[in-house]
C-alpha cells in the first residue's frame, strides 16, 4: 500500500504532462481565429471562450499529437449558417475539426449578432524543434463509433443478421477484394431489403433514402428518431439512390422517399427516348435543401477541363443512383459518345472515391450535398484533388430543358485547399410521395418537419435549411393534396400576420 502512494504522484505526474501536451492556449486561440478569419471573413466569429481539454496522440498513422478543446463563439454580425448558398455548418465543422452534432446554437433563420455558439473540436499538432505546429487539415471525427461483432454467438435468423449488418457497418472496403467487395455490395442490399420487409410487418411508414454514409440515410435517421420519439413510426429505408426510391415510391413499395429533383422530374414525365415510361402517380411534398453536380480528378490526370474527360475513365455512382442518372444527362448535353462500359465504374460515393485514390478511374462525377461530406474528408487527406467546373453551355441546356435545375456556384473555401468558386449544375433533395398516400398521414409527416425541424437539425444539420420559403422551389410535379393544403393554411397565416402587423 506504501508502495502504491509512492508511485501515485508519479503517475499523475506522468498523466498531467500527456493531458498538457501540445500548445498552450494563447497559440490555441490564435490559430483557431485565424482559420475562422481566413475561411469564412474577418470579424463575422469572435472566440469568446476557449477550454482546453486535453491531447492524445494520432490513432490514423500520422505523426504528431490531437488537442481537444471546447469553443464559444460570438456572431459578430448577423449570418446564416443554414443558407442555400455560402459556407454552412458543414464547412464550420471541417475547419474547426468537429463534428456537425458537435456545434450548438445555430439557427434554422439564421443567428444574429451577439449570439452564441459552442463546439467541440480538435486540432492535429506536430512538433517542429521547439515549437508545436497546427496541421493544415485535420481529418474529421466520425459522427459514430461502429463495433463488429466477431462470431456469430447463435444460428439463429436475428443473429445472423445482427452479424452482417455489424460487418456492413465496418468501414474496411478499402483492404478487401474486389470478390469481398462485391459480395459486401449484395449483402447491402439484401439485408436492406430484409429490414423493410420487417417494418411492413411491424406497421411502419417507411422513408426510403440512400446509402448509410450519405445525407439522404443521415437525415432519414434524425427525422425517423424524432417522429417514432413522438409517436408516428417511421422506417429508414437504405436504398441505392434516387432512382431504387422514385421505382418504390410509385409502386407502392415505399410511402416516402428523399431523391433528386431532377430524377423525379424525369420519372414522373418519363424520358421516351431512353425507355423511360412516366410514372404519373408521384407527388411533390418538399424541397429539402440544395445539391449540386461534383466533378473531381487528381492533378496527375491531366484533366484541366470537362471536355477533357471524354473517353477517360471515371466512376459515376451506383446503377440506381441520382448521380448516374445525371451523369447521363450531362453527357448528353455535352454532345459526347454515349457512356462505353469499358471506361465506366458504376460505384457508390465511397467506392468511387477509393477507385479515384487507387488510380482505378481518372475522374468521379458525385451528385450531393454541399458540402459532402465525403469529399470533404477527400479534400482533407490529400492536396491534390481538383474540382472542374461545368461549362456554362451545358448548364445553360439542361437548365432550359429541366425545370428542376439551376446553375449554381460552389463557393472558394467549401472544401479545404478550394480556392476559387465552381461553377456547376445545381437541382434540390426532394421529399415525395404516392397520390395514393392518405392525406391524414402526410399532414402528420409535414406537420412533425415542421415542428421538429430546430431539434432534428442539432442531429443533421441540413434538417435546418428546411423552410416553407423554399419548400415549393425546383418541383415539377403536383404536389401531393395534404402538401397544398398544408402550404396554403400557412400562406394563409402570413397573410393574418401581415395584417396584425400593419395594424
Amino acid at each position: 500500500m506504501r508502495k502504491f502512494y509512492y508511485f501515485l504522484p508519479l503517475v499523475l505526474l506522468v498523466f498531467l504532462s500527456a493531458c498538457s501536451r501540445g500548445p498552450d492556449n494563447d497559440v490555441l486561440n490564435a490559430e483557431i481565429q485565424l482559420r475562422l478569419d481566413q475561411q469564412f471573413s474577418d470579424n463575422l466569429f469572435q472566440i469568446k471562450k476557449l477550454t482546453r481539454k486535453g491531447s492524445a496522440p494520432r490513432l490514423d498513422g500520422g505523426d504528431g499529437i490531437y488537442v481537444y478543446y471546447n469553443l464559444e463563439l460570438e456572431f459578430l454580425r448577423d449570418y446564416n449558417l443554414i443558407s442555400w448558398r455560402g459556407l454552412n455548418v458543414g464547412t464550420l465543422a471541417a475547419v474547426l475539426g468537429a463534428t456537425t452534432t458537435g456545434i450548438e446554437g445555430f439557427n434554422s433563420e439564421g443567428n444574429i449578432k451577439g449570439q452564441h455558439l459552442t463546439i467541440r473540436g480538435r486540432l492535429g499538432y506536430h512538433q517542429s524543434g521547439d515549437a508545436w505546429v497546427a496541421d493544415t487539415l485535420t481529418p474529421r471525427q466520425s459522427e459514430k463509433k461502429l463495433v463488429v461483432a466477431e462470431t456469430l454467438d447463435t444460428p439463429s435468423a436475428d443473429a445472423i443478421i445482427e452479424n452482417i449488418r455489424n460487418l456492413l457497418n465496418h468501414d474496411t472496403v478499402a483492404t478487401r477484394s474486389d470478390k469481398d467487395r462485391v459480395t459486401l455490395r449484395e449483402l447491402q442490399r439484401s439485408l436492406a431489403r430484409i429490414e423493410l420487409g420487417h417494418a411492413d410487418l411491424n406497421q411502419y411508414h417507411t422513408l426510403g433514402t440512400g446509402w448509410p454514409t450519405g445525407s439522404y440515410y443521415k437525415f432519414g435517421e434524425a427525422f425517423a428518431a424524432y417522429a417514432n420519439k413522438h409517436g408516428f413510426k417511421v422506417y429508414n429505408y437504405a436504398s441505392e439512390g434516387s432512382l431504387e426510391n422514385g421505382y418504390r415510391v410509385s409502386t407502392g413499395r415505399i410511402d416516402f422517399t428523399v431523391l433528386q429533383s431532377d430524377v423525379a422530374e424525369v420519372l414522373y414525365k418519363g424520358w421516351i427516348e431512353e425507355g423511360q415510361l412516366p410514372l404519373p402517380d408521384m407527388r411533390a411534398i418538399a424541397s429539402l435543401w440544395p445539391e449540386a453536380v461534383h466533378v473531381i480528378t487528381l492533378e496527375k490526370s491531366g484533366i484541366k477541363k470537362f471536355s477533357d474527360i471524354e473517353g477517360k475513365k471515371i466512376a459515376i455512382g451506383s446503377l440506381r443512383s441520382g448521380t448516374r442518372f445525371t451523369t447521363a444527362r450531362i453527357w448528353l448535353a455535352a454532345g459526347f459518345e454515349r457512356l462505353k462500359t469499358q471506361n465506366i465504374k458504376m460505384l457508390g460515393r465511397g467506392n468511387s472515391i477509393r477507385a479515384l485514390e487507387n488510380g482505378e478511374v481518372e475522374a468521379i462525377i458525385i451528385a450531393g450535398a454541399v458540402p459532402d461530406p465525403a469529399i470533404q474528408e477527400l479534400a482533407q487527406r490529400r492536396e491534390d484533388i481538383r474540382f472542374i467546373p461545368l461549362p456554362q453551355s451545358i448548364i445553360t441546356k439542361l437548365v432550359e430543358q429541366n425545370f428542376a435545375y439551376y446553375g449554381q456556384a460552389i463557393t472558394a473555401k467549401t472544401y479545404p485547399g478550394q480556392t476559387e468558386s465552381i461553377l456547376t449544375l445545381g437541382m434540390t433533395a426532394l421529399l415525395a410521395t404516392s397520390k395514393h398516400t392518405q392525406d391524414e398521414v402526410v399532414e402528420k409527416y409535414m406537420q412533425l418537419m415542421s415542428d421538429g425541424a430546430e431539434e432534428i437539425a442539432q442531429t443533421f444539420y441540413r434538417a435546418g435549411f428546411i423552410s416553407n420559403k423554399t419548400a415549393r422551389l425546383g418541383i415539377s410535379m403536383p404536389l401531393h393534396p395534404a402538401a397544398e393544403k398544408f402550404y396554403e393554411q400557412i400562406q394563409q397565416q402570413q397573410k393574418l400576420q401581415d395584417i396584425e402587423r400593419k395594424k
